[in-house]
């Protein structure tokens, strides 16, 4: 018996030892890492790195949310999906200015130039703004319509004369008179008195997608509330008797 034993439980060692076996003990994990679309070529100034056309529009987008008035994009190893890099460039501009809610809300133009080089071509963008870029760093990022009147209920105190939000997810039932009805819901859910808003207006960026920009300007009744940008960027709010 003892022998019988012993025997079996060499065999088993045995079976552990051989190749194959042992993975039957190990536990297996998945690595997940986010892949960049584009690289950042230098310390201290506006020029990135792409090797796609996605790569391309983001790196413009990039520097769109950054606020950046001129960049570069240097396209290596580039496969064009027009034809030429020259076409590319154009296309993604194009994508950036009208399909992007923030390109659309922010950006009024981008002019470009595309140079070969023997190692990339060197995309040089100056942007125009309809908006102070300053201003791109107070957009509140919210999931989807349904969180804007609760957004607004914490803003309205303060009077502001714009807010802009920019929504994950904006479904058919949204709309501009929807979002013109949250803000009526969060300044009835006001629990300390406020001056009147007399005027309300929403404006969509772009006119359609998943994805929107909503500008949200308000008038308040006797007080004229201004946003004013210092210089680093950051906003006060400034109230004073309307005229």
């Amino acid at each position: 018996m003892r022998r019988s034993l012993l025997t079996a439980l060499l065999a088993a060692l045995l079976m552990l030892s051989l190749p194959g076996c042992g993975s039957l003990l190990e536990r297996s994990y998945a690595s997940v890492t986010p892949h960049t679309q584009f690289s950042d070529e230098s310390v201290g100034t506006s020029t990135l790195g792409a090797e796609t056309y996605q790569g391309l529009v983001s790196a413009l987008l990039h520097l769109v949310e950054e606020g950046e008035e001129t960049g570069a994009v240097r396209l290596y190893q580039y496969s064009s999906v027009t034809g030429s890099a020259a076409s590319d460039v154009d296309r993604a501009c194009q994508e950036v200015t009208r399909e992007d809610p923030i390109g659309a809300y922010a950006v009024e133009y981008i002019r470009y130039d595309v140079q070969q080089t023997a190692a990339y071509y060197q995309v040089d963008v100056d942007i125009t703004y309809r908006v102070p870029p300053e201003e791109l760093t107070q957009v509140i990022s919210v999931t989807a319509s349904t969180a804007v009147a609760r957004e607004l209920q914490d803003l309205l105190p303060h009077q502001p004369s714009k807010v802009i939000f920019r929504i994950g997810y904006f479904t058919q039932e949204d709309s501009a008179a929807s979002l013109r009805q949250a803000v009526e819901e969060a300044y009835a859910a006001q629990t300390l008195p406020l001056p009147q808003l007399t005027d309300i207006q929403v404006n969509l960026y772009p006119e359609n997608g998943q994805q929107r920009v909503a500008e949200i300007l308000l008038t308040w009744a006797g007080r004229a509330a201004a946003q004013i940008f210092s210089e680093n960027g950051e906003i006060s709010l400034d109230t004073a008797p309307g005229i």
